[in-house]
């Protein structure tokens, strides 16, 4: 009688939480996978975008990233970089000038536009904001940066 009564506990338990459980697994292990598929994306742009960065920003805002004080602001931990996406983009398309205030500090320089493709600013984007103490979970496309207008 025990064993019956046993039985029909398990029973129960397994055939109510069973369907519930297996959804509730696929749903963690679609998520695993986009997550893995975007690290993967995120990770093969900003090795891309170290190159561009060599290539093209090290020379005012150096090695790493922190710029010249008054003279070119920091990517390094940057406020501006982290909360401004697009005009971070803009600037990195179009060029800026103007005052900007990055970390509490003024800057009121021109950066010239570069000439870059806009795959390669989505690019040296998700690099530099993914390096030097950021982190942007939020991949930045080529899409999104040819949305950008000047």
């Amino acid at each position: 009688m025990m064993r019956i009564k046993y039985s029909i506990i398990a029973l129960v338990l397994v055939s109510c939480n069973s369907s519930e459980k297996k959804e509730e697994l696929s749903k963690v292990t679609i998520s695993e996978e986009k997550i893995t598929v975007q690290n993967s994306a995120l990770k093969e742009s900003m090795t891309r975008g170290e190159t561009v960065y060599s290539n093209f920003c090290i020379t005012c805002h150096l090695p790493n990233g922190k710029g010249v004080s008054k003279i070119f602001p920091p990517l390094a931990k940057s406020d501006y970089l982290m909360t401004n996406r697009m005009a971070s983009i803009k600037a990195i398309k179009y060029g800026q000038s103007g005052e900007i205030i990055v970390n509490g500090q003024k800057y009121n320089n021109v950066m010239s536009p570069l000439g870059l493709e806009d795959d390669e600013i989505a690019d040296v984007m998700n690099y530099i904001t993914n390096s030097w103490g950021n982190a942007n979970d939020k991949l930045i496309t080529e899409s999104e940066v040819s949305k950008i207008e000047p």
